[in-house]
């Protein structure tokens, strides 16, 4: 006998469940069905990357899907982006640091999965939405009444749904079904796991001076902590539990010369690369181990006007630079809950569907930029210092403040902002350009136990306070506030990059931070 839903999501993962408790929040009466192929409790630490989040995410996650207290009391709350830079040095005090001295305004976390996947599914039941757990999906039709036929240990079943929504992650349901695969620019590689050893990089040197550089003593391992080099980074995330999830990132160069392909290998590399994190890891138990080569792609379309979507791995994935991957899954799943408002008040959803698409497209695009043919400057103590300068300006100023303020899946609110839109995207075209051209040298500066304080940024500080700003504050004038002061940061960072001095401008939403950088 079939079953008939109104939204039926395949993916029982965040992105899945996610959607399912925000699309309840405003239909009430929806009826939902999830389909996973895991069962549920998850265990803690389970397989998945994506432990690390940033302020979209954050946002919704803890305010939109009402899990702070949660979020708070079972998840470690991140010390900021970290990075530690120099071949050179002999101490790990001795290497270039770039990272907050004090937590920014907005909480992030970093996230233990299986903990947070379990807390959601317990949501789902109390709402009543089904979840359907040890699920194997056999068949799916995408025709105006989408069915969706799937196996249990109960046996074969069928579900009709008017909208349907793959949240399945790289199994690609969906993608794989409509042939909507299509690969990106972006060439890049990774080998990630975990241990079940918590690995603190504040023991890592006894130099006082350097633990007391944050005012939080001791702290540093909650950051997202990267290990940085010519063509790579290394991953350092800490999960409540105790458990350590590493991840070794890298480019075509330093991936086919590194040849990893096992634990021991990653050892071995490790030990060469980054010989303190090696030796960290010492004998703790790989808990799970993945090699995952050109890992980036694309997607050929995301959001349909006949009632389906993507949210997730599902659709397109960028990279794990700058932890972007549940701010997608949030800008994805605000879409589709936007779309299914609209589908059951009667409206016909043919434009929105396009220009959400259209939108959702140019953020990955622009994200996308962020990384292609720049992982060869990663050991280059000024490039960096100046892109996590330029790209977290641009992400507070620009995406962010539009997620803050609810405005991406509000057409009225949009619509007067385009233009400055187009502006700031040329502008950071124009940086990502000269980043790329700087990463092909592949230089590595030698290390000068530098520190560069991002909390000592006028800029960042300006752009955080006007995020926490109520969320009905008027968006046009805050952007385009923060897009006059990306203006001068943009001139910055050419500026700094070909030697030139700072002007005076400059100089008052940086301070000396570029000093440091070129010292």
């Amino acid at each position: 006998m079939n079953k008939k839903r109104d939204l039926v999501i395949l993916g029982g993962g965040l992105a899945g469940m996610g959607l399912a408790l925000q699309v309840k929040k405003q239909q009430p009466d929806f009826n939902i069905a999830v389909i996973e192929k895991n069962a549920f409790p998850r265990p803690p630490a389970i397989a998945k990357v994506g432990e690390s989040t940033v302020e979209i995410a954050s946002y919704y996650l803890g305010d939109q899907l009402g899990l702070r207290d949660h979020l708070d009391s079972k998840h470690l709350r991140k010390f900021g982006l970290r990075i530690f830079l120099g071949s050179q040095a002999q101490d790990f005090s001795q290497l270039d640091e770039l990272g907050p001295s004090v937590h920014f305004g907005i909480p992030t976390y970093q996230l233990d999965r299986g903990v947070l996947e379990n807390h959601l599914s317990e949501q789902l039941r109390a709402q009543e939405i089904e979840l359907i757990d040890r699920a194997a999906i056999t068949d799916i039709d995408l025709s105006d009444t989408k069915s969706i036929d799937f196996t249990t240990p109960a046996g074969a079943q069928r579900l009709q749904s008017r909208w349907l929504v793959d949240a399945a992650g790289r199994a690609a349901i969906v993608k794989k079904k409509l042939s909507l695969q299509m690969p990106n620019e972006h060439k890049a590689n990774a080998v990630w796991f975990r241990v079940d050893r918590r690995i603190i990089v504040d023991d890592w040197t006894a130099d006082s001076a350097w633990h007391a550089r944050p005012y939080i003593a001791n702290e540093r391992w909650k950051s997202t902590n990267h290990l940085s080099g010519p063509g790579y980074w290394v991953w350092i995330i800490p999960l409540e539990s105790g458990v350590t999830s590493i991840g070794i990132v890298m480019d075509d160069i330093a991936f086919n010369a590194a040849d990893i392909n096992s634990p021991q290998s990653a050892m071995r590399w490790l030990a060469h690369n980054q010989p303190l994190c090696a030796d960290a890891i010492g004998d703790a138990k790989f808990l799970d181990f993945v090699v995952l080569p050109n890992y980036s792609y694309d997607c050929k379309k995301l959001l349909s006007d006949e009632r389906w979507a993507l949210s997730g791995e599902a659709g397109f994935f960028a990279d794990p630079f700058y932890s972007p991957g549940s701010d997608f899954i949030a800008i994805a799943n605000g879409f589709i809950t936007s779309l299914i408002a609209d589908d059951r008040a009667g409206k016909n959803i043919q434009v929105n569907a396009a220009v959400y698409e259209k939108l959702f497209r140019s953020i990955y695009q622009s994200t996308l930029n962020l990384y292609i043919g720049q992982y060869g400057g990663f050991g280059d103590r000024l490039m960096m210092g100046l892109k996590i300068l330029w790209d977290i300006a641009y992400y507070w100023g620009v995406l962010s403040l539009l997620y803050f303020r609810n405005a991406l899946s509000d057409y009225q609110k949009m619509r007067p902002l385009i233009n400055d839109l187009f502006s700031v995207q040329d502008i950071n075209k124009k940086i990502q350009d000269a980043f790329r051209r700087r990463a092909a040298q592949r230089l590595v500066l030698p290390a000068r136990g530098v520190f560069a304080d991002q909390n000592q940024l006028p800029c960042f500080n300006h752009l955080m306070d006007t995020l926490r700003k109520p969320v009905d504050a008027d968006v046009q004038t805050d952007l385009t506030e923060n897009i006059a002061i990306l203006r001068i940061v943009a001139d910055v960072v050419v500026d700094t990059l070909e030697g030139r001095p700072l002007s005076p401008e400059g100089r008052q939403w940086v301070g000396d931070y570029c000093d440091r950088l070129a010292s």
